[in-house]
């Protein structure tokens, strides 16, 4: 099997995944993904057995593969990951972030800013599912950005294998409003000042504050989901 139409078949589902489009409990049709990608099933199968092994889709015998529904269980085990993970990744990222890494995450912050200023200003004072996708990709980018000035391949290999910031973000961009107008600015604020820890170049700040924005974000999504269960109930 060519290795390179498998690795094209897993991004192209990884990406819909991440997106959104290809939401939890879809099943997903090696015949029909094969026909969109434009390859044979047999690197789409491939594909979904990867993503299954990292959790992301699940095999249901006699039924097929489907994409796995993230409980609010494996949000928590994931935000503890991150905190462990991230927390340490700020840590050393304040030792040695270059000044070109400290510029891209000042754009990534701008952008988030533009969003949240459109949340503030809307008559409901939440986001809207554009507003969510904008916000959730400078997100994921300012973790990942982090974490690769880090300069530990070795933690950066652990967060990415286990997607431990790429599952919580994916798993909120089906709930548009878990993002208030006062998360979006607090969320702003707090990043800045992770910003000006990197800047000083102050370890154990930068540490502190990364673990407390993980932590909040992990009560926030948490409490959502637990007063969107009641809601249902």
């Amino acid at each position: 099997m060519d290795q390179s139409l498998a690795e094209i078949s897993y991004d192209y589902i990884r990406a819909k995944l991440a997106s959104g489009e290809f939401m939890p409990g879809k099943q997903l049709v090696n015949r029909t993904l094969a026909v969109e990608i434009g390859v044979s099933v047999i690197p789409v199968r491939e594909a979904i057995n990867r993503l299954s092994s990292e959790g992301l889709v699940e095999h249901v015998p006699g039924a097929g593969a489907y994409v796995r529904k993230t409980n609010r269980q494996d949000l928590n085990n994931i935000y503890v990951l991150r905190d462990a993970l991230e927390s340490c990744a700020a840590a050393e990222a304040a030792q040695y972030i270059t000044e070109d890494q400290l510029e891209e995450l000042e754009f990534i912050l701008d952008l988030a800013k533009q969003t949240a200023k459109q949340i503030r200003d809307s008559s409901n004072g939440y986001s809207n599912k554009r507003q969510m996708d904008r916000w959730l990709d400078c997100e994921q980018q300012f973790h990942e950005r982090l974490v690769e000035a880090s300069r530990n391949p070795l933690l950066a290999k652990v967060v990415k294998e286990n997607r431990a910031i790429a599952m919580v973000f994916a798993a909120q961009r089906y709930h548009p409003r878990i993002l208030t107008a006062k998360i979006a600015q607090e969320t702003c604020e707090s990043k800045a000042e992770l910003l000006q820890a990197l800047r000083d170049h102050a370890p154990e700040r930068a540490r502190q504050l990364m673990s407390f924005q993980i932590q909040r974000g992990r009560k926030t999504v948490i409490n959502f989901l637990n007063q969107q269960g009641h809601e249902r109930s």
